[in-house]
């Protein structure tokens, strides 16, 4: 798997060990009346992906433009849950569709376990193939998002010749 952000895609070992997340963020509040009941306001939501790891060299992401904004490939999944009687969710256009990042399903059993399952994409709806005994379905995909990215921090040691690096991206 790979981590891709604008024209940087990061070497193996500069990113043993990498962890992604997300953070919704966006204008939300909840007002209230005379009478204490609550009105939600919702001005806008997306993302925001903090991206660090791990490696033998650096990342090389301060070679970055980062007064422009770049595409982000994500390399964690996320999951929509899918209409039960259709096994269907509507995934965003919005994603990977490079070969080791294609939509995937996922059955939960009635036990708590998760059993992979294939998913049939047209246009964006993912349709998931049916498990015996599933009590409920989810479409998992990888995100490709236009962002802004602040430069990234890093760091490294000496002792044990490793470098540790973190990125934060935020959803145009």
């Amino acid at each position: 798997m790979s981590f891709q952000l604008g024209a940087i895609t990061l070497p193996v070992v500069a990113g043993f060990d990498l962890d992604q997340s997300y953070e919704n963020i966006g204008g939300e509040s909840i007002f209230r009346t005379l009478s204490g009941r609550g009105i939600k306001q919702m001005t806008y939501a997306k993302l925001r992906v903090t991206t660090s790891g791990a490696g033998w060299i650096p990342s090389g992401l301060e070679a970055l433009d980062y007064t422009a904004q770049m595409t982000l490939k994500c390399i964690v999944p996320k999951g929509i849950g899918a209409t039960f009687a259709t096994r269907q969710a509507t995934l965003p256009a919005g994603r990977r569709s490079d070969s080791g990042f294609t939509p995937f399903g996922t059955a939960i059993m009635s036990d708590g376990r998760h059993v992979s399952t294939a998913a049939t994409l047209a246009g964006n709806v993912a349709t998931l193939d049916a498990v015996s005994g599933a009590v409920a379905y989810q479409a998992n995909y990888y995100p490709s998002l236009t962002v802004w990215a602040m430069r990234p921090s890093g760091s490294g040691s000496l002792t044990d010749a490793s470098y540790r690096w973190e990125i934060v991206c935020e959803e145009v």
